[in-house]
């Protein structure tokens, strides 16, 4: 089991099929909101907690998918603390950066690839670069707002790809660029 911590108010829980086994932890459990999965739950946000230091301490949501390797991802995100965008009469503080939700998800061949963004909904401001690296195909996406369009969006790519633990400067700089923005919509256009 990992936690990983992609911003200030969303983590994912990697947990394996076998750890919810020895849980005695089934998948119907999961979906079902029984009470061995509630204290599961539970448990794994003291746990992040105490690793990458996040506080439930508003409403939430939660994501909850099966990824192709034998795991289970649950995607926790406190709603509160949706992307802050600068409004009219608002001014922005000089020197405060927005933050930007960026995932990286990797996929095994292109063909994979090509099946997500085929069903990729349409976001006004989705911003997202394709890279290679070692053999696989790195999709970066960002800006995709909130609500459930956001969900789906997520769940189509943890269902063709994985995400991963690793930066868009890292690929700039180690692997090659396909597409270097605009890859959702220019590949959905072409294919």
């Amino acid at each position: 089991m990992r936690i990983q911590k992609v911003n200030e108010s969303t983590i994912r829980i990697f947990i394996s099929f076998t750890e919810l086994a020895d849980r005695d932890i089934s998948m119907a459990d999961l979906f079902q909101r029984s009470a061995k999965s509630e204290q599961l739950f539970w448990e794994l946000i003291a746990q992040a907690r105490e690793e990458v230091e996040f506080n439930l301490d508003q409403p939430f949501w939660i994501q909850a998918t099966a990824a192709a390797n034998d795991e289970f991802i649950i995607t926790v995100m406190r709603q509160d603390d949706a992307i802050e965008m600068p409004t009219k009469g608002k001014e922005k503080k000089r020197g405060q950066r927005p933050r930007v939700l960026e995932w990286i998800y990797v996929f095994a061949d292109f063909e994979d690839v090509l099946a997500a963004v085929k069903r990729f909904p349409d976001f006004p401001r989705v911003r997202s670069s394709l890279f290679i690296f070692e053999g696989e195909y790195y999709l970066a996406v960002s800006h995709l707002g909130t609500g459930k369009k956001k969900q789906y969006a997520e769940a189509l790519m943890d269902e063709y790809g994985e995400i991963v633990d690793i930066s868009k400067v890292f690929l700039e700089e180690h692997g090659q660029i396909i597409m270097d923005v605009r890859a959702i919509q220019t590949l959905k256009k072409t294919f």
